[in-house]
């Protein structure tokens, strides 16, 4: 087969993809879209970090002969993106075949991690629907049934324990924290509740603090995982001490295993490690970073940023590989403009559909 030449022209405002092979010309014909949208939690989300109630997210369409594929980018500032630049890489996407998924993740390398995961959700899609299986069988996987946490973001005692009330149907908790101040509101729950609870401190701690954060977290009884209790720019080594101090609590690390290249340095320090689409690169790239996990004899967590329902979809669709499962960026919505999956208590319930079983409210 002579090497795959193509162009791109733009008609009526649409972006199309024209391939030649062999001695022939074969139109791919794929339309590209681009849409930005913003979406809005139930109620202000709060991390160490800051707090919002407002998230923008862009979405990527792929349409060829009749059949549509998307994806999801979930763009922020932590790892220096946001919605006008993403928006405006996806509009410079080039498909010469959009069956070759690799290639094209390749070919189009100048993305940042949220855009080339939307562009690798979308193609996983398009091809899965064309077959006419859901994604997951695309990857040779069977169908997942995952249990994810919910999050509680920071708050007072009061407020989170009315919340944490409200979720007595959910058999994990995730909760955030921000300083020691908000120890007393994680043992608060933990008389309260039945559910395990995960913290996530997003960096908070510093790598003197953190030691004795993990062991009053294991004094609890009811802490299952502590997430990133110090910043990733403290090194391996300050986790490594949380884990000593953590154990048998597992310690993941999130921000300081951003992807693959992040896990062999990681290994013998932390306990597991937290894969998100948005932060790797999509579901290639996750896969990568999971089987670079397991070669280190590490856990793996499978997490999200506040999502709409296409990418909590595209990253449950591997959730049957992750001992711990954090996908409840969609639950946390007050208007998912998508419907896909359900959710029952924690419980994702993946529909039986082609591609990623989504489609625009």
């Amino acid at each position: 087969m002579r090497r795959l030449l193509g162009f791109l022209n733009r008609v009526s405002g649409r972006r199309y993809n024209t391939a030649r092979i062999g001695g022939f010309w074969e139109e791919w014909r794929v339309e590209i879209g681009v849409e930005t949208l913003t979406v809005r939690t139930k109620r202000t989300f709060a991390i160490a970090r800051g707090s919002s109630d407002a998230f923008e997210r862009v979405i990527l369409t792929l349409k060829e002969d009749g059949v549509t594929g998307r994806g999801e980018a979930a763009p922020t500032d932590y790892y220096e993106e946001d919605a006008p630049s993403v928006a405006e890489a996806l509009e410079r996407v080039r498909l010469h075949d959009p069956w070759d998924v690799e290639g094209a993740l390749k070919e189009n390398d100048f993305l940042s991690p949220s855009a080339l995961a939307a562009l690798d959700s979308a193609l996983h899609d398009l091809a899965a629907r064309r077959l006419g299986v859901p994604v997951y069988r695309l990857l040779g996987l069977a169908r997942p049934e995952p249990t994810s946490a919910y999050t509680l973001g920071i708050a007072d005692p009061e407020t989170t324990l009315r919340e944490a009330e409200k979720l007595s149907g959910f058999p994990i908790l995730k909760m955030k924290v921000g300083g020691e101040e908000d120890l007393a509101t994680v043992q608060a729950v933990a008389g309260a509740s039945d559910a395990a609870l995960w913290v996530d401190a997003n960096e908070a701690f510093s790598p003197e603090e953190a030691p004795g954060v993990a062991r009053e977290l294991r004094e609890t009884g009811a802490v299952r995982l502590i997430e990133q209790p110090v910043p990733a720019s403290a090194g391996p080594e300050a986790l490594r001490v949380v884990v000593e101090a953590a154990g048998p609590v597992p310690v993941v690390a999130d921000e300081s295993a951003v992807n693959a290249r992040d896990v062999p340095r990681l290994a013998g320090c932390v306990t597991g490690v937290n894969v998100k689409l948005a932060k790797c690169g999509g579901l290639r790239r996750a896969l990568e970073m999971i089987h670079t996990a397991r070669a280190h004899g590490m856990l793996v967590m499978l997490g999200c940023m506040v999502e709409t329902s296409l990418g909590i979809a595209a990253a449950a669709q591997i959730s049957g590989l992750a001992d711990f499962v954090d996908l409840d960026g969609a639950m946390l919505l007050a208007d998912d403009p998508f419907r896909g999956p359900g959710y029952e208590n924690g419980r994702i319930l993946l529909p039986r559909d082609p591609g990623l079983g989504v489609e625009p409210l």
